[in-house]
């Protein structure tokens, strides 16, 4: 073979190469741009999910103090009342601020205990689990022979 010369082997090669390069591009791009779309699909459901689970921990948290913060204005009038020597009754300020640090502590505990049980009756990701469990049976079959 002379110096500027070139071999018929060597191109058929590098279109081969060519082919089987574009070809691996192609469908790395389409195993990216399926996995894109899982990973929506599984995001989606996650924050369906954790949002409404998160949203009740949220309601019944804020609920919570704010009951707790009731109930210490509450105790603090009553020692006040006490203390001041007047009659300790529920009647006033008191017994109001006392009533509604109830009603919060009760609603609070009811979200909170609402937003546990949530995610538990409820499995995630079923679809990713469906489509993992199709391309087992898939590679299983396609092994044997």
């Amino acid at each position: 073979m002379g110096f500027g010369q070139k071999n018929s082997s060597s191109d058929d090669n590098s279109s081969g190469l060519k082919e089987d390069l574009g070809a691996f591009v192609d469908k790395a791009s389409a195993h990216a741009r399926v996995r894109a779309e899982l990973f929506m699909i599984e995001a989606k459901e996650a924050a369906e999910v954790y949002g409404r689970k998160f949203h009740f921990t949220v309601i019944g948290t804020v609920s919570l103090t704010i009951g707790y913060s009731l109930f210490l204005v509450g105790v603090i009038g009553l020692l006040g009342f006490s203390l001041d020597g007047s009659s300790v009754s529920m009647k006033n300020w008191t017994g109001v601020a006392l009533g509604i640090a109830l009603l919060h502590l009760i609603i609070g505990t009811v979200f909170i205990k609402k937003s546990k049980k949530f995610s538990k009756g409820r499995p995630i990701f079923e679809y990713t689990r469906n489509e993992l469990k199709k391309d087992q049976q898939w590679t299983r079959q396609k092994k044997k022979p």
